[in-house]
């Protein structure tokens, strides 16, 4: 495929992405915060923040306004990865955004669908996030890999 990366980069990929939703759900931002470059842009329809310095904080306001009697689940589905270069590449994967009752008293309940579109970056360190734009009940299409 023209714009594939070697499957160890894809699958290196496909970690990030399940690593930020562990790092979220288990309402640990410092793991969170170290998937992105120092750079890094996040754009969510719940505020923008450019660099760690911006994004870290948004981070921590969003887990601190979670009620402790449930249970979030991140789940990125169906990730779809195009190889910008060798060391970058773009990614839009399906978000699925539930939670739980921790007693079980409920039934699990969706939150909210949505895609998220990345661009990532291979660094010393590893695949991380140079850009996280998230959307929900968009639409899907093309656009994002033509």
């Amino acid at each position: 495929m023209a714009n594939s990366l070697p499957a160890e980069d894809t699958l290196a990929i496909h970690e990030l992405l399940a690593r930020y939703c562990h790092g979220m759900d288990a309402a640990r931002a410092d793991l969170v915060i170290d998937l992105f470059a120092d750079d890094a842009v996040m754009q969510t329809q719940v505020g923008n923040s450019s660099g760690k310095a911006q994004i870290k904080p948004w981070i921590d306001e969003r887990i601190a306004q979670r009620d402790p009697k449930f249970q979030v689940g991140h789940y990125l589905l169906n990730p779809l990865v195009l190889a910008i270069s060798v060391s970058e590449a773009r990614v839009r994967s399906m978000l699925l955004y539930t939670k739980q009752s921790l007693d079980f008293s409920a039934p699990c309940e969706l939150i909210a669908t949505g895609i998220y579109e990345d661009v990532v970056v291979k660094t010393v360190q590893g695949w991380k996030f140079k850009s996280r734009q998230s959307t929900l009940s968009a639409p899907l299409d093309d656009r994002y890999f033509t």
